[in-house]
């Protein structure tokens, strides 16, 4: 079955842009999910008041509305509850809207900075380690959701935009930018909300236990449903290590030796990623030697990268007398 967007508001096909308003702040707190939650059958029906809402509530989008409704605008529709025939296939109405509206991605709320949508971007910081290898972290995400006092209007009063004339948009030069005197909403409040400053807005944390792949890189995006039922795209941020370095698949560090252990040779216990293993340092290691240990790096389609340990040669900066006779000998300058 189509959804008639009039029903689901609970308001006649005539009713003002005040009336529909009116009933979706009403039904928006009733259904709202901080009200409602863990309600499945709550969150639903507040997306279904949202999505209404979103094309009623534009005066452009409504009229596109009910001419689709009443078999206008090149499609044909169906009293009897059928099918939209359109350019768009075979979905229900509020499919074609979604594909005219939005491109799929959400409905906009008529503004021109504005979208009314459950996703978020946070960012979140990673342990070196954890990225490479995978495991879980606790995180706060600080989300934005809809005022409670004012139901997402910010304010009362509504007005029209003296700065845009409504449009929400203004424009510097050959730039078109969000109208800075509405945010580009393209209105303004008499009573500006004081809780959400007429942003209709609040920011809420919310605790979650975050599964990290392994491999993820800095800059990896995930999506997290959350257990208010939000959807969250979350950024990683991977912390740098005192000793690893990332290079695609493989890790590098760097090890320094003295001199001595240079040419003798000698054993090294260093970090991996999965635990300290001993390193076997030749005779004769030379500076700039980088030695390569296969599968201690990063985990990719089954397979691991390698580790590559930089060798360094660490000089003394001033030697005793005995030491220094040591050297002269060793140098084939002893008098």
């Amino acid at each position: 079955m189509n959804k008639d967007f009039y029903s689901i508001l609970g308001v006649d096909e005539k009713a003002s842009q005040g009336e529909l308003k009116k009933a979706y702040r009403k039904l928006a707190k009733k259904y709202h999910p901080d009200a409602n939650p863990g309600d499945k059958k709550a969150e639903e029906r507040f997306k279904e008041i949202s999505e209404a809402y979103d094309i009623l509530g534009s005066k452009e989008k409504r009229i596109q509305y009910d001419q689709i409704r009443s078999g206008g605008g090149g499609f044909s529709w169906s009293d009897a509850g059928g099918q939209a025939s359109s350019p768009f296939g075979d979905g229900g109405l509020a499919d074609i809207l979604r594909s005219m509206f939005s491109g799929g991605g959400g409905f906009s709320t008529g503004g021109f900075g504005k979208r009314r949508t459950s996703r978020h971007t946070v960012v979140v910081s990673v342990p070196f380690r954890t990225a490479a290898l995978g495991g879980t972290v606790r995180a706060n995400l600080e989300m934005p959701s809809m005022c409670p006092v004012c139901m997402g209007a910010g304010g009362s009063g509504e007005k029209t935009c003296l700065q845009c004339a409504g449009s929400g948009r203004t424009q510097q030069g050959q730039m078109v930018m969000p109208c800075p005197g509405c945010s580009g909403t393209g209105k303004t409040y008499t009573d500006v909300c004081s809780r959400c400053h007429g942003t209709g807005q609040v920011t809420s944390s919310e605790a979650v236990d975050l599964n990290i792949p392994a491999g993820s890189d800095d800059g990896s995006v995930l999506r997290l449903i959350t257990p208010s039922r939000k959807t969250v795209m979350v950024k990683l941020r991977v912390n740098p290590d005192s000793f690893f370095r990332r290079d695609g698949r493989n890790i590098h560090c760097t090890v320094k030796i003295s001199a001595p252990q240079a040419v003798l040779g000698t054993k090294l216990k260093i970090r991996t990623l999965d635990g300290k293993i001993v390193l076997k340092i030749h005779p004769g290691t030379q500076p700039g030697t980088v030695l390569r240990i296969p599968g201690k790096g990063i985990p990719y389609r089954g397979a691991k990268g390698d580790q590559l340990v930089h060798v360094e040669i660490s000089l003394p900066s001033s030697v005793s007398e005995e030491e220094k006779v040591i050297w002269e000998k060793l140098s084939g300058t002893e008098a």
